[in-house]
């Protein structure tokens, strides 16, 4: 749990966060805002959703079940996206980029 905090703080893990004021971000408030935001879990339960999409695309039989699978990973993943931001606003920090 921590390491995954501590790369999203030193690497972003793919996303910057700044705050909404405008100022720097300060580690610690940013990790208690994560943490606050649950964004580790959120994120691993879209990597266990990701994994799912992955393993129905193996046996979808038809273009219509490969595209329900896909579809229905996007809406988990815009879903997880969006409490994600609303929380992380909350908390004062928005994703930058």
């Amino acid at each position: 749990a921590a390491a995954c905090v501590a790369a999203i703080i030193a690497t972003g893990c793919g996303t910057t966060w700044t705050r909404l004021d405008g100022g720097s971000a300060d580690e610690k408030r940013l990790e208690r805002a994560l943490e606050t935001c649950r964004v580790e879990r959120k994120l691993e339960g879209l990597a266990r959703a990701e994994e799912e999409r992955s393993r129905q695309l193996g046996l979808a039989k038809s273009k219509q079940q490969k595209m329900a699978a896909r579809e229905e990973y996007d809406e988990i993943e815009r879903q997880v996206y969006r409490e994600i931001d609303i929380c992380m606003h909350r908390q004062g920090f928005r994703r930058q980029g």
